[in-house]
């Protein structure tokens, strides 16, 4: 089983056809030898029928079984030309009257034929003779002229028919061979031309590297049944390519943003250092160094939990949630940012929706804040909640300049940033809206975001239902 499974489909391919081509010639060659046999020994059976009711007529017009032993020229005639034809006339004493071809050996088990049946096919019998040979035989019973009854025994050891079924034995089993081989060999190289378009295939994978996952494979040049297997490999190569890029650029993202607060931290204190300073100058550089502590820590924090979420090591604990009490909730906690932006929340929700609540706060604080961030002073967040049949639907709509269009297909990319205004302030790390959408991907939800220009704009979080 170990050799099996370390060779070439090629190779496995073509054994098959070598056992199949076997299995087959095999079959076939024996049925046709067996159904040459019989039809052969059929005729044999049948000329041992007319022999022996031949020799009864003889028998019959005999006038004794001295006459017989006299004359028996009538009987070596009809068993002329037949050099292994034997046969025997015996009174019913067991003493021979005539006996034929005497060199192919006696038959010495003349009791066991069957002399009082019919002259059938179903009368022969396969006896030894004393000389070891096989012999088809049959025997009768007549009546002489004078009434004196004798057996009559016809046995053929072989015949021409039987001596070319040999032969013909030999020439199926030398045809099958070598039609096996044959068909084995030329199975095998047609199977390798067949398989050619796979190995076109194989190279055309070999040739897609990390640098060069832009590269698809050919499927006008692959056969119709392995269309679906190229579209699954050039699929899966258009998925490891976006995550490539993806991961490009998120490592070049967390390098830039990771950069900014690490070197505020090494400036502030580099310059601190440069000459002594006041208790209260010290108090001011340790502030500062806490706040940029407090930014990487929320980033690191950040990326801890989008990286548990993306291998679902999050654990959820989904219940029943009050949609008017989660959101009024949130409108509490941002109650004192909202008065500071100038801005005021309105909260529209009924029904009930199936999450884990402290998830769907930390998505609905990133949405919220995000709202209060771009909202113009004196106008109102609104924070709409409502269940269906198929599910809760919350929307976060605030007035505001609204989201171009073409950075709405980027919002919920890591460190993505629509505002470059804003990609060094430490009020964003750009993960929030990556967040939002992994919780909502845990939840078996989704989201959704649209935008006006100087308008609404309306971030949906969609959940299944229970």
């Amino acid at each position: 089983m170990k050799l099996i499974r370390h060779m070439s489909l090629t190779t496995r391919i073509g054994l098959l056809f070598f056992l199949v081509a076997l299995f087959t010639f095999i079959a076939v060659g024996t049925y046709l030898y067996r159904s040459l046999f019989n039809q052969l020994e059929y005729r044999d059976d049948q000329e041992l029928i007319g022999k022996i009711t031949l020799m009864r007529h003889l028998v019959e017009e005999s006038g004794s079984s001295a006459a017989i032993r006299a004359n028996p020229h009538a009987f070596l005639d009809a068993a002329a030309h037949h050099d292994r034809l034997i046969v025997m006339l015996k009174e019913m004493n067991g003493e021979t009257i005539l006996h034929t071809n005497a060199d192919q050996g006696h038959l010495p088990v003349i009791s066991v034929l069957p002399a009082d049946m019919a002259v059938t096919q179903k009368a022969i019998t396969l006896l030894w003779t004393s000389h070891g040979l096989a012999a088809r035989a049959i025997a009768t019973k007549s009546r002489l002229m004078n009434g004196e009854q004798i057996l009559i025994v016809v046995a053929r050891t072989a015949s021409d028919r039987m001596e070319l079924l040999k032969a013909y034995r030999m020439e199926v089993w030398i045809a099958a061979l070598a039609g096996t081989l044959l068909v084995a060999i030329s199975g095998y190289f047609l199977v390798r031309r067949g398989l050619r378009p796979l190995r076109m295939i194989a190279a055309q994978a070999r040739s897609v590297t990390a640098h060069k996952l832009d590269k698809r494979l050919d499927i006008a040049s692959a056969p119709q049944e392995l269309h679906d297997l190229v579209q699954a490999f050039n699929a899966m190569l258009d998925r490891l390519d976006s995550s490539f890029q993806r991961l490009s650029q998120f490592s070049a993202d967390l390098a830039h943003d990771l950069r900014t607060p690490i070197n505020n931290l090494m400036v502030q204190t580099q310059v601190a250092l440069v000459q002594a300073r006041s208790v209260e100058d010290y108090q001011t550089l340790l502030i500062s160094n806490v706040e940029e502590y407090e930014r990487l820590a929320r980033m690191v924090e950040s990326m801890l939990f989008l990286a548990r979420a993306e291998h679902t090591h999050v654990v959820v604990n989904k219940s029943v949630v009050s949609l008017a009490e989660e959101l009024q909730r949130i409108a509490d906690y941002f109650e004192g940012l909202a008065e500071e932006a100038g801005v005021r929340i309105a909260v529209h929700a009924q029904g009930k929706v199936y999450a884990d609540a402290i998830l769907l706060r930390r998505a609905l604080g990133n949405l919220v804040a995000n709202a209060i961030r771009y909202t113009p002073r004196g106008e109102v967040i609104s924070l709409h909640g409502e269940t269906r049949t198929d599910g809760a639907t919350i929307r976060i709509v605030n007035p505001g300049p609204g989201i171009a269009t073409e950075h709405i297909p980027h919002l919920f990319d890591r460190f993505y940033r629509a505002d470059a205004a804003r990609s060094n302030t430490a009020s964003s790390a750009g993960l929030g809206l990556a967040i939002v959408q992994s919780i909502m991907t845990l939840h078996g939800g989704k989201v959704a975001v649209r935008s006006e220009k100087d308008g609404l704009t309306v971030f949906a979080l969609i959940f299944p239902a229970k």
